[in-house]
């Protein structure tokens, strides 16, 4: 379980794609005494420790230890992310971020408890911190500062809720999963989860988080209720109402991905095969790079 450990800031714009170019060229950037991190890479010190953070949290970056220190690198999916979209411009990308965050319990564990166990679509800060004041205490005996579990309102509001219209596109300071439109802001000054607009999505982007987790299963076949309403599944992670969902699939179903089965009320999905996540995510940067792939 990990509190705060974002120092405050949200992912800005650039961060990982500087953050990822860095530790190419420096494997040992954030532990090398003879490295000044916030030389490299032109932030101040809390940001330098922000930024290892998210690198982590969002499954981009490792460190593993060698001898008496840790090394940085990249994740498999960081060097295909490094391979395909190196700049960190495509949707896609952001999709797979987010989806990486809030599947994070251990690292990110109020993303994590935000998008799969606080079920309150409309809600303020006041009643965000008590309950994810009340997850803390019952699954971990975690009693933090009312300040600190505020923190994490505000980072979560800061990651996905855009400061409007006027914001400039160039603002360093947004962070791009703000392109995501999860969270708005309501008539009466609260927040609310917001549903993905059709098509938002990539399919490609669904089917890997639905392989992923059918492999945890070692299931092929998946109920469409847990697809809903499972932890980590694309209902939770993404917001999808029961309509979008199913829009989604039947897309994936068109390109002989999966199949639909309906019988005796009972709504599940086969997958054709065992996928795997990483080739669908290599599958996804290939096919928006005009490679055509059917399953």
């Amino acid at each position: 379980m990990k509190i705060r450990a974002h120092e405050t800031f949200s992912i800005r714009k650039g961060w990982i794609h500087k953050g990822v170019k860095n530790i190419l060229l420096y494997s040992r950037l954030f532990t090398d005494k003879n490295i000044n991190p916030c030389d490299v890479l032109g932030i101040g010190t809390n940001m330098v420790k922000s930024l290892r953070y998210w690198m982590t949290a969002v499954g981009i970056m490792e460190e593993v230890s060698e001898g008496n220190q840790k090394v940085q690198k990249l994740t498999r999916l960081g060097e295909i992310i490094d391979e395909y979209d190196r700049y960190y411009e495509e949707d896609g990308t952001n999709w797979l971020i987010h989806y990486m965050l809030a599947k994070n319990e251990e690292l990110a564990t109020a993303w994590y408890w935000f998008f799969n166990v606080f079920k309150i679509n409309s809600f303020n800060k006041q009643l965000f911190v008590r309950e994810l004041s009340e997850f803390l205490h019952t699954e971990y005996g975690y009693d933090g500062s009312e300040k600190m579990l505020g923190d994490e309102f505000d980072c979560i509001i800061k990651t996905y809720c855009s400061k409007g219209k006027d914001v400039s596109p160039e603002d360093i300071n947004e962070c791009p999963l703000t392109d995501l439109h999860l969270l708005e802001m309501s008539d009466n000054k609260d927040y609310k989860k917001h549903t993905p607009d059709r098509d938002a999505i990539h399919p490609l982007i669904i089917l890997a988080v639905i392989s992923e987790q059918a492999y945890i299963s070692a299931s092929r076949e998946v109920l469409i209720t847990d697809l809903l309403n499972k932890e980590c599944n694309v209902g939770k992670i993404f917001n999808l109402d029961r309509a979008t969902c199913f829009y989604y699939l039947e897309k994936l179903q068109k390109s002989g991905y999966l199949e639909i089965v309906r019988t005796a009320g009972l709504d599940i999905i086969q997958l054709k095969q065992q996928y795997h996540f990483y080739d669908i995510v290599e599958s996804y940067y290939q096919a928006i790079n005009g490679v055509n792939i059917n399953g």
